[in-house]
């Protein structure tokens, strides 16, 4: 006798609903996963570039500018005024630029500023929020020009608070990690 192969109709769908229990399982792990990941690159990044501004006013001596910019990749891209598009921030993106004429803003016509990096919009994290500063300038010490521009960044605010992280710049220029949505910049670490 040949008996035929395959699979039966109620084999087929038992495997179906295996994989399906364990799609819905895994799904939230994995959502989780790559928002954490999106909140450590942009993390990163900014920090990249606050030590990049730093390192330029202390090589070039003299006052480099990282400013939160509404449209960074514009022909002629400018500090932003407000809280950028939506209220949320730095996701806007930010410049770096060399402030030779002290005038903390960068405009291609008739400055004397030379733009030395921009960052485009942030796309994969919701949100970018200061807590009061909008622009680090650095000396050419590489400290803050102005001691209060000292602040803390919340990253991805509309997460649960184990996905945020809080990053403090203190008035020497340094930038840190806090911790997660929860954490705060004291001001005996960050002075």
């Amino acid at each position: 006798m040949h008996k035929p192969g395959g699979f039966t109709l109620l084999e087929v769908v038992v495997v179906m609903a295996i994989i399906a229990i364990m799609t819905a399982l895994a799904a939230p792990g994995i959502i989780g996963l790559i928002q954490s990941n999106s909140v450590a690159s942009n993390v990163n990044t900014f920090m990249a570039d606050i030590r990049f501004a730093r390192s330029e006013a202390v090589r070039r001596g003299g006052a480099v500018v990282m400013c939160r910019s509404d449209d960074p990749e514009a022909a002629a891209p400018t500090c932003g005024t407000g809280s950028g598009p939506g209220n949320n921030g730095w996701v806007s993106g930010w410049i770096i630029f060399e402030d030779r004429d002290g005038s903390q803003n960068y405009t291609s016509a008739g400055d004397q500023a030379q733009l030395l990096k921009v960052q485009g919009p942030i796309v994969n994290l919701d949100s970018i929020v200061e807590a009061s500063s909008t622009k680090f300038q650095f000396t050419a010490t590489g400290r803050m020009k102005n001691l209060t521009s000292a602040t803390s960044l919340q990253f991805g605010s509309n997460m649960p608070n184990t996905r945020q992280r809080v990053v403090c710049v203190n008035g020497s220029g340094r930038v840190r990690i806090a911790g997660d949505g929860t954490a705060s910049c004291s001001a005996a670490t960050d002075q």
